[in-house]
């Protein structure tokens, strides 16, 4: 075998062992990334864990109970009675003695009454506890926003700290390299010992740095976890963040016509789906239907009953029965003007209540907004400054192997990469946060929904 063909038989089998290693860590790569938990498999499994969510969920119950207590006031009220009785021992006119059958007597009464009016009392309980009944699911639409809020932030906050753990590696090892090239200087007398010993005290630095973001890693993996009920190292899929480009550059294009548009639609939004205005909203109906139950006392209330007896004696079976309409009426009307006024200032109350919540809500969400907003215009400006003290520190690192740069000079850009990966990374993850608060403020579960409510 000549040195052509040997060389050339090598270069098959290289070939064929890359393609064979390829095989098999391809479906390795997809079999890690299908068990990478995703943020919508985190939401789904805080919202099945919550003991909270499920206190809500029986509030619902509970509600729907009180509600159908309530209706059965429209149904007569039913009741039965039975007695019986045997006389013996007795003597007749003409000197003989009763039997059991002719002393024996019995009665059977079944009632039934009904209130036929009663001022509107019950009719406006029942709608008062109608929407006691949609406060309640209201309240379990704001707890799930709530978990899904917390996930949310939980998710991010890992995945944030991850990525400033692996900053943090980087500028240790970017400082490593520099303390060996100084060291290096210094053992040709090309540094100085102050030099050397301040390179040193930075690398020391960067590396209490990665200790501290290790830890805040793992408190940060603790609380996801405990939302979750899955273990601390589970592996969470990566943010694609690409894929927010085009949201970003058409946030970048708004002028202030636009931008106004922008913040009218969501406050739209919000005011038509935030479930705690809408809470307030229902808590001023239930006032008002409390006021209307409470002037139903000036009115009387009429009342129906109908008895039927069936007698059973010694002389035959004998039915009976009554026919009863009856009306009553409180005399006492400075009670029943108090239980108004009562109940008229709860009214006013709720109102100023839900008008406060209306308000608030108002401001919230055009502050939430604007910080979305600026948080997102943030990282290409960030993203840009990365990539300028990216490649100054290399022009400054080849120049300091030359000795055409002082430590100091590297130590400096070496500073600003690292404050810039920094500020990069927290202004991807802000503009997550500020979405999330933002779509929590809206009554959205889904940031999908959320970006296709936005008018452009």
């Amino acid at each position: 075998m000549n040195e052509k063909e040997y060389a050339m038989r090598l270069q098959t089998r290289t070939l064929m062992f890359v393609l064979l290693i390829s095989a098999i860590a391809a479906p390795l790569a997809q079999a890690e990334a299908a068990t990478a938990l995703t943020l919508v498999r985190a939401r789904q499994l805080a919202l099945a864990k919550s003991p909270s969510l499920r206190k809500a969920e029986l509030a619902i119950d509970q509600a729907g109970l009180v509600k159908q207590a309530q209706d059965y006031n429209y149904l007569p009220s039913l009741s039965a009675s039975a007695d019986g009785a045997v006389d013996y021992g007795h003597s007749t006119a003409n000197g003989d003695s009763t039997s059991l059958a002719n002393g024996l007597s019995g009665s059977v009464a079944l009632s039934a009454s009904a209130t036929v009016f009663d001022g509107g009392n019950n009719a406006a309980l029942s709608k008062k506890y109608d929407f006691a009944t949609q406060a309640a699911r209201e309240s379990l639409r704001s707890e799930r926003i709530t978990i899904i809020d917390s996930v949310d932030s939980a998710f991010f906050a890992v995945l944030e700290d991850k990525a400033s753990l692996e900053a943090a590696a980087s500028d240790l090892d970017a400082a490593k390299l520099r303390l060996q090239i100084a060291q290096t200087k210094a053992d040709i007398g090309a540094l100085s010992k102050a030099d050397l010993l301040q390179t040193e005290s930075e690398t020391a630095s960067y590396q209490t740095t990665l200790l501290t973001a290790r830890k805040t890693l793992a408190s940060a993996k603790a609380k996801l976890a405990s939302l979750t009920g899955l273990p601390t190292e589970t592996e969470l899929e990566q943010i694609d963040f690409a894929s927010y480009d085009g949201l970003l550059a058409k946030l970048a294009a708004l002028d202030d016509a636009g931008l106004d548009k922008l913040i009218a639609s969501l406050v739209a939004t919000a005011k038509g789906l935030s479930p705690t205005l809408s809470s307030y909203a229902l808590a001023t109906r239930e006032a008002s239907m409390a006021l209307a139950a409470a002037k139903s006392a000036y009115l009387p209330s009429v009342s129906a009953g109908l008895t039927q007896n069936f007698a059973l004696a010694s002389t035959g079976f004998t039915p009976t029965g009554s026919l009863s309409l009856s009306a009553t009426l409180s005399l006492d009307f400075w009670t029943t003007k108090n239980s108004v006024d009562q109940a008229a200032i709860a009214v006013k109350e709720a109102e100023l209540d839900c008008s406060d919540q209306d308000s608030t809500l108002d401001l919230d969400v055009r502050q939430a907004a604007y910080e979305w907003i600026a948080s997102g215009l943030a990282i290409p400006s960030s993203a840009k400054a990365l990539e300028y003290a990216q490649s100054n520190y290399q022009n400054v690192l080849e120049k300091f192997k030359l000795s055409s740069a002082t430590s100091s000079d590297l130590s400096t850009a070496q500073a600003l990469v690292s404050a810039d990966e920094t500020a990069l990374i927290a202004a991807r993850y802000a503009f997550l946060s500020d979405l999330t608060s933002l779509r929590g403020l809206l009554g959205l579960e889904d940031e999908a929904k959320l970006l296709e409510a936005l008018p452009f």
